[in-house]
């Protein structure tokens, strides 16, 4: 087969690169010719609009009119010369040829799963947001339709097309691949720091990971990864350490900002990932980590950026157990890779896929999304016997989840679209 695979191009890594990379590199080993079609994500997102759009509006509501200039862009790709077009990201959907099948992981999340969590953090006119998602929906349903093919990539992203966009009979579940460099490693295993890896975006929750560290004692915490929110992450631990540690001295919240401390330095961690995480001011999180600093209260958690397979093959061989306190996930890579690797994971009963891939108590454990039931969690597993069993039944699991099992499944589909 002559294969197109279409795109978005980010400039940026991330799983779902990966994921495409195997595809395509495992389809060319099979002897077709794939090519990745991509489409500029970093263009002006009203370039191809045709119609003027105040800068204002364009700022206020830039994931609406990114999403509706890439449908514009992908529908206006050229891709007559190949045989069939396996879809991913939005809005790759709206290409135009009468052979495609759509890899989906996820919406314009926006405007689909997390419309509601993102309506609560919004600084902006709410009846908008309701116009917009309505609109995205409503061009999306021109290109997501019963007869094509979707490949989900989990159970919970079948069920989000299911919920929105009324698709079912024509939706099949795909697993991707685990890296060999995971499921082949032989080397050394210890059970010494908890570890969260990820993204350090809205919604992945890290600071949830980072309030639960402050009610574990003995135990320092790591976190990979990078991304916007990492001055930000840093930042709050301070703060969180202050308020536990250090009886509040320093900044502290005044009477228009989000009410985060209650009597008893209860700290409300809903609250804490939808409104601290993005609207307190930063130069009050960075003063009061410096007055935790100045007061010696000593950081329970290091941040360790992002790292080589290597060296994260290493961090998780020597991880007691995996955090993934990612709200709605939409596959959850970093649980297999955890569980590949022997470590028990602990994801929370709302983190989408994550509830898929965890047997609560037998692999890991499933909890509520607050920092106490994660500190629980991790107190558990400060047995060690129980952690390393918990740890082998996981990596059981995570064998079944092969890459030329998931090429083969993709094969399959673009065969059949043939037909």
């Amino acid at each position: 087969m002559k294969i197109a695979i279409a795109k978005p191009d980010f400039h940026a890594s991330g799983g779902f690169g990966v994921v495409v990379e195997r595809l395509a590199a495992g389809l060319r080993d099979r002897g077709h010719q794939v090519d990745l079609v991509q489409v500029d994500a970093d263009a002006s997102p009203v370039s191809d609009l045709g119609i003027n759009v105040d800068p204002r509006h364009v700022s206020l509501f830039r994931d609406f009119f990114f999403h509706l200039n890439m449908i514009a862009r992908f529908e206006r790709l050229d891709v007559s010369g190949y045989d069939v077009v396996l879809c991913t990201q939005p809005a790759s959907w709206a290409v135009q040829h009468p052979k495609k099948v759509v890899l989906f992981y996820h919406h314009t999340r926006t405007f689909y799963d997390l419309f509601e969590a993102i309506e609560s953090v919004r600084g902006h006119d709410v009846a908008l947001h309701h116009l917009a998602a309505f609109i995205v929906r409503d061009v999306d349903g021109f290109f997501l339709t019963p007869d094509t093919p979707i490949l989900a990539g989990s159970r919970r992203v079948k069920q989000r097309l299911a919920d929105h966009n009324g698709l079912g009979a024509n939706v099949d579940v795909f697993s991707a691949g685990i890296d060999e460099t995971f499921l082949d490693y032989q080397g050394p295993i210890s059970f010494e720091s908890p570890l969260c890896i990820g993204r350090h975006e809205f919604p992945k929750r890290t600071e949830l990971f980072l309030h639960a560290m402050i009610h574990v004692a003995d135990l320092e915490g790591r976190v990979l990864g990078s991304g916007s929110f990492t001055e930000r992450l840093t930042a709050l631990d301070g703060w969180l350490r202050l308020q536990h540690g250090g009886r509040q001295r320093g900044p502290t919240l005044s009477a228009s900002a989000p009410a985060l401390t209650r009597s008893g330095c209860h700290i409300d961690d809903d609250r804490l990932w939808r409104d601290v995480a993005i609207h307190y001011p930063l130069d009050r999180l960075r003063a009061a980590e410096a007055a935790a600093e100045e007061s010696g209260i000593r950081p329970r958690v290091k941040f360790l950026g992002r790292m080589s397979k290597d060296e994260l093959v290493h961090e998780y061989a020597s991880a007691l157990c995996v955090v993934c306190p990612a709200f709605d996930e939409d596959y959850g890579l970093t649980c297999l890779e955890a569980m590949a690797l022997g470590k028990p994971v602990i994801a929370c009963v709302d983190g989408g896929a994550y509830v898929e891939l965890i047997e609560d108590g037998v692999d890991g454990f499933l909890v509520e999304a607050t920092a106490p039931a994660i500190a629980a969690a991790i107190d558990r597993l400060k047995d060690q016997s129980l952690a390393r069993a918990m740890g082998a039944r996981g990596r059981e699991k995570a064998r079944a989840y092969t890459w030329p099992r998931a090429i083969d499944q993709v094969e399959r589909a673009l065969k059949a679209r043939l037909l």
